[in-house]
């Protein structure tokens, strides 16, 4: 794969459409996408080169995702994987919660619900572990979102109504902008907004509400070092 930027993206479908369109969205987002048309593609793609996430449909001829899911555990235990479900398919998705994956989707796609859950399992890793820092990638941007979204995951459900979801979306906007090359402090301030307003209402507090003011002041400086 190419430079990483949000993070890295396995997207597994037999629907050449679907991971058409969903290659397209992710990538223009800031994301490194590739793709695979069948659970044994997938496998071998891991095998090869272990993706930061998979985005697995449960429904595929040949090895389907379930039993994919099984195998890449067996491969890369500490790779996020989401699953891919049509509606009547939301019972076997759940059940695929106990294998290890971390959470599940429909089609057809909300998109923001997508990319947040995207977003927190580039955080996470590890198919449904505890939830811990993430070291440090070298992109201070993608080391923000991912610092965000492990606070927003640590909240209560009132906090993340209150601040919460609209701080995702914040360093979202940022780091695809970043992604782009046109971060500028603007994008930074709204971020600082909205952690101001989370401490100041104890939505977030100690060492979540620190390493996110870290990771702030990171992407802040690197602005100040492009000067």
């Amino acid at each position: 794969m190419a430079s990483a930027g949000l993070g890295r993206i396995l997207i597994v479908d037999d629907e050449q459409s679907v991971r058409e369109v969903l290659s397209e969205y992710f990538t223009e987002q800031g994301y490194s996408v590739e793709s695979a048309s069948g659970g044994e593609e997938a496998l071998a793609f891991v095998q090869r080169s272990t993706p930061d996430l998979v985005l697995l449909d449960v429904r595929m001829p040949g090895i389907d995702g379930v039993e994919t899911l099984r195998r890449i555990r067996g491969i890369a235990p500490d790779v996020s994987v989401i699953m891919v479900t049509a509606n009547e398919d939301i019972g076997l998705a759940r059940e695929t919660l106990k294998l290890g994956a971390l959470d599940y989707v429909a089609k057809p796609f909300d998109f923001v619900y997508l990319e947040r859950a995207i977003m927190a399992g580039l955080g996470q890793g590890g198919g449904g572990g505890s939830v811990s820092a993430a070291p440090p990638s070298g992109d201070v941007w993608r080391d923000l979102a991912l610092a965000v979204f492990q606070a927003v995951r640590g909240m209560n459900a009132a906090s993340r109504a209150s601040t919460g979801v609209r701080l995702e979306e914040a360093v979202l906007s940022a780091a695809r902008e970043a992604s782009a090359g046109r971060a500028d402090a603007t994008a930074l301030g709204g971020v600082d907004l909205l952690l101001s307003l989370a401490a100041e209402l104890g939505d977030l507090t100690g060492a979540e509400l620190s390493r996110v003011q870290g990771a702030v002041e990171r992407a802040r400086q690197s602005l100040r070092s492009r000067r």
